[in-house]
């Protein structure tokens, strides 16, 4: 019952983001009717729109259809062009928040005892404190630069460019999440290698490598699920910028089909849709890296 609930308060709240567009009207205002009156714009509120909206939407789905949607002068079905497109924002996800743990996991922990590490640590905490839209600008621009001095082509703004506009998105979405889990990673790693337990193991002639696996990544990996729903929705967040810029055909195609010219120009099934959608694709991300935690304990780890 609790997760009915849930899932219950989530849709709810998704269509009421999903309406909030369609309830505010931009209507002209006239003056006073004097020689210097002008005509300006106002905003009106219409709350009651999200229950007429909410209503159609819940029909359409009934019916057996998920709606329609302009693509430029053209009126398609969702549901024909959905799949591929909800497939390419997963493949985009799932892939990039893992390898951004994998590398993590990797340079915050097994790796970090050597001197390289401390350059490449200093590296990333530097990169942190940039903007993640500036980040993704910069890729971009060197990824240009680099074709222009190569002749090598590493990215594409073309939607049917196939793994050419997938790969690199993939990078771009991982780098964010990389950065913040390296620096997480990081933190705990050295909060945890002054522990007690770890001087006694140390002591005992343990490995090093046995201590980082038996016991710092025993301690470590509870922060990471912690700070996994805030680290996937930074990967979302970074994924609206990334299908935009580069033309990729993904599910925040569907949500770009706002307006905010009025209820009347609103595409308000779309949009619900491509939030639903999106909401399925973090919720699988959230599998994934839990279940690449499961193996990984599973084959290195010996409770």
């Amino acid at each position: 019952m609790r997760t009915l609930q849930q899932i219950s308060i989530i849709f709810i709240f998704v269509l009421l983001l999903a309406a909030l567009p369609a309830t505010i009207v931009v209507k002209p205002v006239l003056g006073d009717g004097g020689p210097d009156s002008s005509i300006s714009m106002g905003l009106e509120w219409h709350p009651e729109i999200v229950i007429s909206l909410a209503g159609e939407f819940i029909n359409t789905i009934s019916s057996g259809s998920l709606g329609t949607y302009s693509a430029g002068a053209q009126v398609r079905n969702i549901e024909d062009d959905i799949a591929d497109n909800f497939f390419t924002s997963m493949k985009i996800m799932v892939v990039g928040v893992n390898v951004a743990l994998v590398i993590s996991l990797f340079f915050g922990i097994f790796v970090s005892r050597f001197r390289p590490t401390k350059v490449f640590n200093s590296f990333m905490n530097a990169l942190a404190a940039v903007p993640d839209f500036i980040l993704i600008i910069v890729s971009m621009i060197l990824a240009v630069n680099f074709y222009q001095a190569t002749g090598v082509r590493i990215i594409s703004l073309r939607p049917d460019a196939g793994a050419m506009n997938i790969w690199f998105p993939m990078i771009l979405v991982g780098l964010a999440p990389t950065l913040y889990m390296f620096k997480l990673i990081s933190v705990k790693y050295y909060q945890t290698s002054g522990e007690d337990f770890i001087r006694t193991a140390v002591a005992k002639g343990m490995k090093l490598n046995y201590i980082n696996f038996q016991h710092v990544f025993k301690n470590v990996e509870p922060f990471i699920v912690a700070e996994l729903t805030k680290i996937i929705s930074i990967a979302i967040g970074n994924l609206f910028i990334i299908e935009y810029l580069l033309n990729v055909s993904g599910i925040t195609k569907f949500i770009f089909q706002s307006s905010t010219s009025g209820a009347a120009a609103y595409s308000f099934q779309p949009v619900a849709i491509g939030l639903l959608a999106m909401l399925a694709i973090s919720f699988t991300v959230y599998l994934s890296v839990r279940l690449l935690l499961y193996l990984f304990k599973w084959g290195f780890i010996h409770e």
